[in-house]
């Protein structure tokens, strides 16, 4: 087979995180009641005048700054006219002409890959298949998107995916949206084509909608160079048109020719007059941008974190988030570190919020009774169980488990007497030389004593029982 280079762009369509619809008063938000967020405006009753909702161009700006895009002063708004049932008006209010932001990109994997445009718009409603009959819910119709549009700088499937992400996270951590693929919050189409090794244009492209998480991109764009080079090697020749994933086969579909932007007859909407973007909206929400993933994780390496520990802090928000509160109220980073990767990932769940309900301060107060001496290691994975899955405070938790080591040497001695007495064959075990049984007779001591003793002073009493024997 001849050698092909693949080609991706991709369209990254992000839900905004605003209160309101774009252009009406509608609630803004995930499930409901169908249809129960509607109202005249977003369902394109006639004689209704969209309003344009500023916060959500704040936040178009934000994610424009976030990717280092250049924000125009002098933006327009113009409608897409399509037919679809899921599009009550007949047509999207959109911007082609004078996009929010255009130009920037982000870095991955040591290459810039770069943005040509984020728009501003509308989303349309959502089709539901159902007894052979198909339904609309029009609560989705009208909430704010960007549209973030790639130029073709993507190489491969793993790089598209690793890019999504990569955005996904930028868009999070700058409060823009809040990213769930699951709730089609943030959506993708992947414009894919291949050219031969050394040619100097690119070939047919064809465009894969909707695809709503990273391993599903990964697999579409997979499938669909292999197909592209089936059809190239057979003597055929690639059609540009739009197709669809299907998750179970892992195959791509065509549902229709594509279309260019003359189909859709893009004019200036009458009806929104032109937005004037200044210099003071500019620097204010530039000044208010949180700090991005990239930066946080030049800090982080600056803690003498490790590359790949400073990924699973960032992975989540949430847990970014709370670990950096733990450092401000005075946890020395690599301890908190270890508490949080080793502890506390172990019960997160990021489907069940957004938050991790658990007081910094009482958090960093346990890691440092634990670096005294004063709980122990058990203790301490206790109390950060607690905390996280109770938000009860510390010094509950500490009263309620007796956390706090009172230690008793002569309950130590006792323990591990009876620790030795009962297993007899394993203490003819470590006389015959073999050491790991030391960590059995550690471990029963630790269980009957419940958090009552310091290993150390275990240890000491153990091998000095061990030697007597």
């Amino acid at each position: 087979m001849k050698k092909y280079i693949t080609v991706i762009g991709l369209e990254i369509h992000a839900e905004l995180l605003t209160q309101t619809k774009v252009f009406c008063g509608c609630k803004n938000s995930f499930g409901g009641r169908v249809n129960g967020n509607c109202c005249p405006v977003c369902t394109g009753m006639p004689g209704t005048l969209p309003v344009l909702n500023s916060k959500a161009v704040e936040l178009a700006i934000a994610a424009g700054l976030s990717f280092g895009c250049q924000i125009t002063r002098h933006t327009l708004w113009d409608r897409k006219n399509y037919f679809y049932p899921d599009l009550a008006k007949a047509y999207q209010i959109s911007q082609l002409y004078a996009p929010v932001c255009v130009g920037g990109g982000l870095e991955i994997g040591g290459r810039f890959i770069s943005l040509t445009r984020i728009h501003l718009e509308e989303d349309a409603g959502k089709l539901v298949h159902s007894r052979g009959a198909t339904l609309i819910d029009y609560n989705r119709a009208g909430v704010p998107l960007i549209e973030i549009v790639t130029e073709p700088d993507l190489r491969s499937a793993d790089e598209a995916a690793e890019f999504v992400e990569n955005v996904r996270r930028t868009l999070v951590y700058a409060g823009v949206s809040d990213g769930k693929m699951e709730q089609g919050s943030l959506r993708v189409d992947a414009n894919v084509s291949i050219m031969l090794e050394g040619a100097d244009k690119l070939g047919t492209r064809t465009e894969i909608k909707n695809l709503n998480s990273f391993k599903f991109i990964k697999k579409a764009v997979e499938f669909e160079v292999e197909r592209q080079a089936g059809v190239l090697e057979s003597g055929g020749r690639v059609i540009q048109e739009t197709r669809r994933f299907d998750e179970a086969s892992g195959e791509t579909f065509s549902m229709r020719s594509k279309e260019d932007a003359q189909d859709y007859r893009y004019f200036p909407d009458p009806d929104i007059l032109p937005l004037i973007i200044s210099d003071c909206d500019i620097e204010r929400i530039s000044r208010d941008l949180p700090e991005s993933p990239s930066k946080r994780f030049s800090r982080y390496i600056g803690y003498g974190v490790s590359a790949t520990d400073a990924g699973v802090i960032l992975e989540n928000k949430a847990v970014a988030d709370f670990y950096d509160a733990c450092i401000r109220a005075g946890a020395n980073p690599i301890s908190a570190l270890n508490a949080v990767k080793g502890e506390l990932l172990r019960h997160f769940k990021p489907e069940g919020g957004d938050k991790i309900d658990v007081s910094p301060t009482d958090f960093v107060r346990a890691l440092s009774l634990a670096d005294s001496g004063e709980i122990s290691g058990n203790g301490l994975k206790t109390a950060i169980r607690r905390m996280y899955a109770e938000g009860k405070p510390l010094d509950e938790i500490i009263k309620e488990e007796g956390l706090i080591i009172k230690e008793d040497s002569a309950a130590v001695r006792s323990a591990v007497l009876e620790v030795l007495n009962q297993n007899p064959k394993a203490v003819e075990q470590y006389k015959n030389g073999d050491v790991k049984v030391l960590s059995f007779f550690m471990g029963q001591c630790a269980r009957l004593l419940k958090g009552a003793a310091h290993a150390k002073t275990i240890q000491e009493i153990l091998l000095s029982e061990l030697t007597a024997k």
